[in-house]
């Protein structure tokens, strides 16, 4: 039994021996094919210059580009209808004005010609008519007049030729002194149309 130990062993270290003298030839080999001297290339050559960048020729700079102008918004004509309303406008206060000053002159023929009446029929009726009186006869006084109505004179400017009829016609305004009525008036209305009157007498009837 002793005798089969030292065999047993012995067995051991030869396959361990042989082991590992397997893998050292491995290694050596694979080593040796590895450091093979590898081929050296020689390096290519290139020529080349050096450019000194301040004396290069430098790129031109580009003009800015000028922005172009905005085009100009196009005037849009007003409508014929809109003008048309627009010159309406504009003339209607003249024509509202123009309306109001005729129907103010019209308000002042009337007026006038109301006043008128009222000065004949008050000296009509303090005219008493000569007896000499004919017909053809005609005499014109110019009588002025102050605002209150009252009559300050009286002046013939045409003569009937008969002394007697003249003084009648002079009279009768005299008689009458003021025509009350003429207060009322506006004071254009009274320079314009009753400052001054022209009374013409004739036999038949009595006209301003």
């Amino acid at each position: 039994m002793l005798s089969e130990r030292p065999i047993s062993l012995f067995l051991a270290v030869l396959f361990s021996f042989i082991l590992h003298s397997l893998v050292i030839y491995f290694l050596v080999g694979k080593w040796g094919e590895t450091t093979k001297p590898s081929k050296v290339i020689s390096p290519k050559y290139i020529q080349a210059k050096l450019v000194n960048l301040d004396n290069a020729v430098k790129p031109k700079p580009k003009k800015a580009s000028k922005p172009k102008p905005k085009p100009k918004p196009k005037k849009v004509s007003k409508p014929k209808l809109q003008e048309d309303r627009e010159e309406i406008k504009r003339h209607v206060p003249d024509a509202l004005e123009a309306e109001k000053q005729l129907a103010l002159d019209q308000d002042n023929e009337k007026l006038t010609a109301s006043y008128s009446a009222y000065i004949m029929e008050r000296i009509e009726a303090n005219w008493n008519r000569p007896p000499s009186a004919r017909r053809g006869m005609e005499v014109a006084l110019i009588i002025q007049l102050v605002p209150t109505g009252q009559v300050i004179n009286v002046t013939m400017v045409k003569s009937s030729g008969s002394e007697a009829f003249d003084r009648s016609a002079q009279q009768a305004v005299h008689k009458v002194g003021r025509f009350e009525r003429l207060q009322q008036l506006d004071a254009q209305a009274f320079e314009k149309n009753f400052r001054k009157l022209r009374l013409v007498f004739r036999p038949d009837d009595l006209r301003l």
